[in-house]
């Protein structure tokens, strides 16, 4: 959550105004208030000659009660519309049927607000990333027990046996009209037993106001990547344009740097121009190729191992940054079923938890 000029001073897990109140800070301490216009919408985007922009905005009037329209023009563009909006349910044979018949019953985890609205009840959670793990977390002690959880394969987060109040469940196979649920491994959670299904699983890109008719595509909802990439911040098409927050890795680290590369390349200012058309999308087949191997989705990057550093040199190249190296920035703490050496705990070091009271070099050092 910390950026390099501003130290993030919480703990990991905060309530949600917590990290909203930081960013908010983070503007005013950078005095970039004046360049915010609020309270508006962009409605459409299309790219005109010479690599320039055409944006139609609208924003509301509260003193006449209508919507004002107008549109801008600009010589780049970047997109940072983040990716949490528009929820993603897999498909699943019958569950369109099932939710049909029972329309209380599912919904995503988008719509969760309070573990009390589930007290004594009976709950299936289908994911087990972090929304999952958060709000299994919280029902565990609220719900009739146990609290079920279909995964299909552990997180980091998982431990070797389920938290108490917990079983864990494979993935669904498919949803009957009866009100029964049908799990991989041949079992089955009929109707009584389960008064609402939570799906924890994930959001689905969305750019409504992207002109694609005029613009091509930007985002391939078949292969479930941007389209003609590179590095996850760059178009090959569109020189003039770059997209901000994709790549899930350290979050607000990998925004500023991909911030920081777009601003320099934009200004003529990056240390190296970006490569010709070729070299990028040699870049994202080859990417494509090895995530297609080892089952792995195309704009995730593991942060607990080197392709998170590697990562950000590429950027840093780009943008002429230092190499950020320091040993003593990192503040990591154990996922759960984590061991750590030595025992449990460690020392305190302000209001952080040091896990590693031996101080060992790891890969995220850099931060």
């Amino acid at each position: 959550m910390a950026f390099s000029d501003r130290p993030y001073p919480y703990s990991p897990f905060v309530p949600h105004w917590i990290p909203k109140q930081c960013v908010q800070d983070y503007f005013t301490y950078n005095r970039t208030d004046a360049f915010l216009s609020l309270n508006t919408t962009v409605e459409d985007v299309k790219k005109l000659p010479r690599e320039r922009w055409l944006l139609m905005l609208r924003r509301p009037n509260p003193e006449r009660g209508v919507d004002e329209w107008w549109a801008e023009t600009f010589d780049a563009l970047i997109i940072a519309n983040g990716h949490y909006t528009v929820p993603f349910i897999p498909s699943v044979p019958g569950l369109a049927a099932y939710m049909t018949k029972y329309p209380e019953k599912v919904f995503h985890s988008k719509s969760f607000r309070s573990a009390h609205a589930y007290a004594d009840k009976r709950v299936l959670i289908i994911g087990n990333s972090a929304s999952g793990i958060d709000i299994s977390t919280l029902l565990a002690k609220t719900v009739k027990s146990p609290l079920y959880q279909s995964r299909r394969s552990k997180s980091r987060w998982d431990g070797p046996e389920p938290p108490s109040g917990i079983e864990w469940k494979p993935v669904i196979t498919s949803f009957h009209e009866d009100g029964s649920i049908s799990f991989a491994d041949g079992t089955v959670l009929v109707s009584d037993d389960i008064h609402h299904v939570i799906y924890c699983t994930g959001y689905q890109p969305s750019f409504p106001w992207w002109a694609t008719k005029y613009n091509a595509p930007l985002w391939s909802y078949s292969a479930h990547r941007l389209d003609r990439s590179y590095l996850h911040t760059f178009f090959v098409d569109h020189p003039t344009l770059g997209l901000i927050g994709m790549p899930r890795t350290l979050t607000f680290r990998s925004f500023e740097y991909q911030a920081v590369a777009l601003a320099r390349i934009f200004a003529g200012r990056s240390h190296k121009p970006l490569p010709d058309k070729k070299a990028m999308l040699t870049w994202q087949r080859e990417r494509e190729e090895r995530c297609l191997r080892d089952h792995k989705k195309f704009h995730e990057i593991p942060w607990e191992n080197e392709e998170t550093l590697d990562y950000f040199r590429e950027l840093y190249d780009i943008a002429g940054l230092p190499l950020l190296t320091g040993e003593d920035n990192i503040r990591k703490y154990p996922d759960g079923g984590q061991k750590v050496a030595g025992g449990a705990l460690s020392e305190e070091a302000g209001e952080w938890v040091v896990v590693d009271v031996e101080h060992k070099k790891g890969v995220l050092s850099f931060i």
